[in-house]
């Protein structure tokens, strides 16, 4: 009996085997269809396998800005390695056409504009704050830079709102936002314009911070309210990645900025809180699903990442309120 069914299983894979090869045999004695199987393999393993090589979310915490003066921001130092990071070092992602196999990629572009929001809230704060006595050319970089980083990140070579409008592309304009940033630090030692590292320019940041924080907060709200009884989210991926990148953005400004504003923070008794933000943003980006669930709020088996995200946003927000509110009247010690 097993000696029967031994030779039966053989049987059938040789029987398998032959019409495979009677196939191949087939496409190799006619160029073109060979030529068109050729290529449909190729597509087949170009899109799935290409896209997973190019896509990095990257989550890497470890860069400590390098500034020479203690005019200089680190913080500003630290936004222009991001961008080179993103833009230059990775892909990036949000504008590539079809031809690019990572334009199917929908997480990586998500996390990338993310970051690139955060950068340029931050950028509009620091062109706020900056005071200048003569022709400003340090705060008029600055302001060019938040400007330049509110541009669209999909734009390749066509404007957003007109396909036959040529237009630059989202990387060619954040390269030069990244220079108009190196170009802040650069000339803030001239002493033409000082950007003060002072309690009410913290404050400034923070309240930016937090609102957004907010704000992000409730987006992710209404997309459990409308979308958590949804069978599949299909939107639930690049909401959490756009958030998820935008909080990475925050934590790496936040950890500079926190060397900026040291002074500030110890006289007014906030580093730890300053501390604990970092740690809740840290651990909104370190959350990794295997795949991003907006399940239901009640449901035993379904998990809601977007309300593991939010949280720690939100506990974030809550204690840059705190941060906020107590470096009010706060006079930086000299000593």
């Amino acid at each position: 009996m097993l000696k029967t069914r031994v030779v039966n299983i053989f049987q059938y894979l040789k029987k398998a085997l032959q019409k495979v090869w009677r196939g191949v045999s087939h496409l190799a004695v006619s160029w073109p269809k060979a030529f068109a199987g050729v290529i449909v393999l190729l597509l087949a393993l170009y899109y799935p396998l290409g896209g997973s090589l190019m896509e990095k979310i990257d989550k890497n915490t470890a860069y400590e800005a390098a500034v020479v003066s203690e005019d200089q921001s680190a913080a500003v130092e630290t936004m222009a390695f991001l961008i080179n990071r993103e833009v230059n070092d990775h892909i990036w992602s949000a504008n590539l056409p079809l031809f690019f196999p990572s334009y199917f990629l929908d997480n990586m572009p998500a996390y990338q504009n993310g970051i690139v929001g955060a950068l340029s809230k931050t950028a509009s704060v620091i062109a706020k704050e900056t005071e200048c006595t003569d022709d400003g050319r340090a705060k008029h970089a600055a302001a060019t830079a938040a400007e330049l980083l509110k541009y669209p990140g999909n734009v390749w070579l066509f404007a957003a709102d007109n396909k036959l409008k040529i237009a630059p592309s989202s990387a060619s304009q954040y390269r030069k936002a990244r220079k108009q940033l190196r170009d802040f630090n650069r000339l803030l030692p001239d002493g033409e314009c000082r950007w003060e590292k002072s309690a009410a320019n913290l404050r400034r940041f923070v309240t930016t911070v937090q609102k957004d924080l907010q704000r992000s907060v409730g987006r992710l709200e209404v997309q459990v309210a409308e979308h958590s009884s949804d069978w599949v989210d299909t939107g639930a991926d690049d909401l959490f990645y756009f958030n998820q990148g935008k909080a990475y953005g925050y934590l790496m400004i936040m950890k500079a900025w926190g060397r900026d504003f040291k002074q500030v923070l110890l006289d007014s008794g906030q580093y730890e809180n300053w501390t604990r933000v970092m740690r809740a943003l840290e651990n909104g980006v370190e959350l990794s699903p295997a795949v991003v669930r907006n399940g239901e709020l009640d449901s035993g088996f379904a998990a809601n990442h977007l309300v593991s995200l939010g949280y720690y946003m939100l506990r974030a927000a809550s204690l840059l309120d705190k941060i906020g509110d107590a470096t009010k009247g706060v006079t930086v010690n000299a000593d």
